[in-house]
């Protein structure tokens, strides 16, 4: 086994695994990126998302910069300077930055290897944490050529299921699974024919019926529907239930086929229809919610509650995917914005380990807010620059006496 030794180890190279990892090599310290895909941006990249959540404010006017500044608002700008076209629009009562997959992998991308401090691992993933009386040792790394045994003075899970504090036996909170949320991967549909804009509203009515005609699974009834950037072309967000397996991948293309052929005999424009692209892996929308010293609540969201240690604002709604009724809206006041506490991204007894992105020390409901790439960012810079204060000094940055950047 081959021995190394960084300041800080972050763990997930999604947008906020990114974020941390960049924050802390700002701020000159030797850290290592460990993602276990060839690829950066996580959910941002691989899930073939068309827009950025949780970057803006609510309002009647539209926004003209990120509710939460630092790498947020960097990473938006370079994406604005990538496609001026993708401008920032509204879809129901939220704002959205529309982005492609491309662009935001080459951002980050262009971030990562732009910092001298960092050292990214792809296709590598953390298999084992030895800790000690609450403090985290070394990180065990399984790489492309072997394994590697990374010595840490501080180390940030940001694998969305908090896989690595799961292994340093961190409490968390992981709902049942007939109370999880459903996961969900989109799929990119090509060879649409004569439409109009009433097919947004038709595709899902037809899903509706086949499930009730028990032609389509029951998850399928809660499918959605957008239209793409050319005429002939539309996005197809589908669920799926059940554990994550070997054969899911599978299992989503098989329900994404039959989806698309029930469509081409209902709707005439469907008739030539073929699957160009689909999300590389079904996502997870909820996993394992690491303990922290603060459990973030719905009523702290939909109250839009503000904290004396808060590191991030969102004022995204609570969006739950749920099993029985489909997506749940619940609103934080219009104008308005709730903050994120530090103690969010503390791990409960454990001394230098800290979270950020998805399993952050939330409840069930609100991270149906939390979970969103905007929040997500800001939650991963903060926890880099954090992790950097620790590295450096010994403990953590005392945010009650800074003001919220």
């Amino acid at each position: 086994m081959k021995r190394m030794s960084s300041e800080l180890l972050v763990a997930g190279g999604g947008v906020a695994g990114c974020c941390a990892a960049i924050a802390a090599a700002r701020n000159g310290v030797r850290t290592v990126l460990v993602e276990q895909q060839g690829y950066l941006g996580g959910t941002g990249y691989a899930g073939m998302l068309q827009h950025i959540c949780g970057l803006y404010l609510n309002g009647d006017a539209i926004p003209s910069e990120t509710l939460n500044g630092g790498l947020a608002g960097e990473i938006a700008g370079l994406l604005n300077k990538k496609a001026p076209e993708k401008a920032v629009r509204k879809i129901g009562q939220v704002y959205v930055l529309p982005y492609s997959a491309n662009a935001l992998q080459d951002v980050l991308t262009s971030l990562v290897e732009a910092e001298a401090e960092l050292t990214l691992l792809r296709n590598s993933r953390v298999t084992g944490v030895e800790a000690v009386s609450g403090s985290i040792r070394s990180v065990t790394v399984d790489v492309p050529d072997g394994t590697q045994n990374i010595a840490a003075g501080m180390v940030i899970d940001c694998t969305g299921d908090g896989n690595v504090a799961a292994m340093a036996g961190a409490e968390f909170e992981l709902s049942p699974l007939d109370e999880r949320q459903l996961a969900g991967f989109s799929v990119r549909v090509s060879g649409l024919e004569a439409h109009d804009d009433t097919l947004a509203i038709k595709v899902p009515y037809y899903c509706a019926q086949a499930v009730k005609r028990n032609i389509l699974p029951l998850f399928m009834k809660f499918t959605t529907f957008s239209f793409g950037e050319s005429p002939d072309e539309c996005f197809i967000k589908m669920s799926m239930e059940g554990e994550d397996s070997p054969d899911r991948d599978e299992r989503a293309l098989a329900d994404a086929q039959a989806l698309i052929a029930y469509l081409a005999q209902v709707l005439p424009s469907f008739r030539q229809a073929i699957i160009a692209d689909m999300s590389q892996k079904v996502m997870d929308r909820e996993g394992r919610r690491i303990l922290g010293d603060y459990l973030l609540t719905e009523d702290d969201v939909l109250a839009a509650r503000k904290f004396p240690d808060a590191i991030a604002r969102n004022a995204w709604p609570i969006e739950l995917w749920d099993r029985a009724r489909g997506t749940l809206y619940k609103y934080v006041p219009r104008g308005e914005y709730y903050e994120i506490p530090f103690r969010c991204i503390t791990v409960k007894g454990m001394a230098n380990l800290l979270t950020a992105g998805r399993c952050i020390s939330v409840s069930h409901a609100a991270l149906g807010s939390t979970r969103v790439m905007g929040t997500c960012m800001a939650l991963g810079e903060q926890a880099g620059l954090a992790g950097a204060c620790f590295v450096r000094n010994g403990k953590y940055p005392d945010n009650r006496k800074k003001p919220l950047r």
